[in-house]
């Protein structure tokens, strides 16, 4: 199994029969079967469109917090 699946790349995919080989690609090493659930993560794309502007946060970004997220966790309870 994969550790994840990336799920904007498969929104940028142009058909559900191409998002499907894809997610079958990456499960190809899977003992179980896996047809439910390639059928069921389809149906939850159809609803989903691509977040313009989100980004994956970088390794360096791990552990840094913003000026306001710093004084929330810092601040007395």
């Amino acid at each position: 199994m994969p550790d994840e699946v990336n799920i904007d790349e498969l929104l940028e995919l142009e058909s559900e029969e191409e998002r499907s080989r894809k997610i079958q690609g990456l499960l190809k090493s899977c003992r179980n079967p896996t047809e439910d659930f390639v059928q069921e993560l389809l149906a939850k794309l159809r609803g989903l469109h691509k977040q313009p502007g989100l980004r994956q946060p970088s390794p360096s970004d791990e552990g840094s917090l913003s000026p306001l997220q710093d004084q929330t966790r810092t601040a007395p309870p």
